[in-house]
């Protein structure tokens, strides 16, 4: 049980420090949920914008042409 208290110890004096549980982890935790999701809805906004949400199936068939491609020329 001791080796586990040696271990544990740094790690705790570190969460300590910073407060995570407290008034500045609050900041911290909210700030990057606002980093987060401000930078997904920029991305989303940017290719809304440029109509770059592509949304069709020509990639999934390109795809499956490709495997069925290889599998005929395995067949040779």
């Amino acid at each position: 049980m001791k080796q586990i208290d040696t271990l544990i110890d740094p790690i705790l004096s570190v969460i300590d420090v910073s407060d995570v549980t407290g008034f500045s982890g609050a900041i911290l935790h909210f700030s990057l949920l606002l980093a987060l999701v401000g930078s997904t809805l920029l991305v989303f906004l940017y290719l809304w914008k440029n109509k770059r949400l592509d949304m069709d199936e020509d990639p999934k068939y390109q795809m499956l042409r490709g495997d069925a491609d290889d599998l005929s020329r395995k067949g040779e």
